[in-house]
């Protein structure tokens, strides 16, 4: 009751994106610390002492925690309760999720637990609570790529086309990163002890099953980051009118070389000679660089869905549906770094941000569906609209036109909120036509029908 009561509160003020946003900026700079000390953790395990680390690792998990349940509460409220009738069932999904996550948590609580009273770990519980994070973000990705192909099959749009290869993409990282980082684990010892100093880097003999495993994983990780690029390229392309095409494409272009430099650098030693020259400053700042790449596309990523979401009008549901979606894609590839587990490292950071992995995926599923849902349910509502007012400014010709006005009008509201009333009754999704749109759509269509008249009345003199 305390938790919908605050979520509520939240939600209900003027500044409630404002607030979510804060909570997902400071949700995203936990996580990117998170992996970036599982990365580096050679090279200050004999620097920083224990209580400081443990301290840390608290200190990202609260955040993970609270950050949860703020998430979980602003999709619940924005999604309106979504309902279970139509066809991906999300209401029943948002259940699940909230049973997962609950699973999660409890798994993340009580690696806190054996370490604060036994001072180890078991390594069966990362693979668990990564197994249940990723599952769910295969799922629900699983379900998003379904959705992009039908939505493709009807609109050939590029950039739907493109979304789809890249949830389908990401569905087999997900498969494959699980696999692959759960065999790893297994090779570490059961009980990881706080006297445990991370194992040299897996060793995979070319040709064998576990390479081919590995190759298996960097190739999806690289090609899901890249159709996404893609897709998200091809939704802000209006925007190189307004910057200018070079200059647009240079800025669209830095996240995705970013990445790739990280690939290019390691196959050509490119940093050999100052790893060399001082292998703890150059490898720490490396590994915190690269650490940061990925994130940085998932921010550009997300900031396609808020650009779009800023051009909507203040108050409308599909405005709120992209917010979700652009926080969804920024903390997925921000959270995307299961393979960190494969270090063992005590305390084991990077539990926290591989555990939102599914999350971030169902906010990427609600906020694209549900805005699908809406925008196609009013494009129906708008025809409609059109064909009564054109119906009906035939059958009241006699009367005056103001009357004629009024008359139309006042039929057109009554049927738009029963049209509204039953989609939300079978969708659980929210129309984001108010009334005010609706009345000045209607506006615009008796001014079309005012303009076809006497055009229609000389034809008819004509013929006369």
């Amino acid at each position: 009751m305390f938790a919908d009561n605050f979520i509520r509160t939240l939600t209900a003020s003027g500044n409630n994106n404002k607030i979510i946003f804060g909570t997902v900026s400071i949700i995203i700079a936990a996580f990117l610390v998170d992996t970036s000390l599982n990365k580096i953790s050679d090279l200050f395990t004999g620097q920083m002492p224990l209580s400081w680390r443990f301290s840390v690792f608290v200190v990202i998990g609260a955040i993970y925690l609270i950050g949860q349940f703020l998430v979980l509460g602003f999709v619940k409220r924005k999604s309106q309760e979504i309902g279970a009738k139509e066809k991906l069932h999300l209401k029943l999904v948002h259940k699940v999720v909230i049973i997962i996550q609950c699973s999660v948590t409890a798994i993340f609580l009580f690696v806190g637990l054996e370490m604060l009273t036994l001072s180890y770990y078991n390594v069966v519980a990362l693979i668990i609570a990564m197994a249940i994070s990723y599952i769910l973000a295969g799922f629900m990705m699983g379900l998003l790529a379904r959705r992009f192909f039908s939505w493709f099959r009807v609109r050939k749009n590029f950039a739907v086309l493109f979304y789809g290869l890249s949830s389908a993409s990401l569905t087999i990282n997900a498969v494959l990163t699980l696999i692959l980082v759960s065999i790893l684990v297994l090779y570490q010892p059961n009980e990881i002890l706080s006297t445990h100093y991370n194992s040299s880097p897996p060793f995979f003999i070319p040709g064998s099953p576990l390479d081919a495993l590995n190759s298996g994983y960097i190739i999806s990780s690289v090609m899901s980051f890249i159709l996404t690029w893609v897709a998200t390229a091809l939704l802000l392309h209006h925007y190189s009118r307004r910057f200018g095409r070079v200059k647009y494409w240079v800025i669209v272009s830095l996240p995705l070389v970013y990445f790739l430099s990280q690939f290019v650098s390691y196959s050509l030693n490119v940093f050999a000679s100052l790893l060399s020259s001082d292998p703890i400053f150059y490898g720490t700042l490396l590994s915190v660089l690269f650490t940061v790449s990925k994130a940085a596309g998932g921010i550009l990523f997300g900031v396609a869905f808020w650009t779009m979401a800023r051009s909507i009008r203040q108050g409308s549901v599909v405005r709120d549906y992209m917010i979700v979606s652009a926080f969804g894609f920024a903390l997925l590839f921000v959270s995307n770094q299961a393979i960190v587990l494969s270090n063992a490292f005590y305390p084991p950071f990077g539990l926290a941000t591989v555990s939102f992995m599914g999350l971030s995926c169902y906010m990427i599923l609600v906020g694209i569906y549900s805005s699908a849902i809406s925008v196609s349910e009013d494009s129906i509502l708008r025809q409609s609209i059109r064909t009564i007012a054109i119906k009906e400014s035939r059958l009241l010709d006699s009367i005056g036109m103001a009357q004629m006005e009024q008359q139309i009008q006042k039929k057109v509201v009554e049927f738009t909120k029963q049209y509204q009333d039953r989609i939300e009754e079978e969708t659980g999704i929210q129309s984001s036509l108010s009334e005010e749109d609706v009345k000045e759509y209607l506006q615009q269509v008796i001014r079309e029908v005012k303009k076809q008249k006497p055009t229609a009345n000389k034809t008819n003199n004509g013929n006369a």
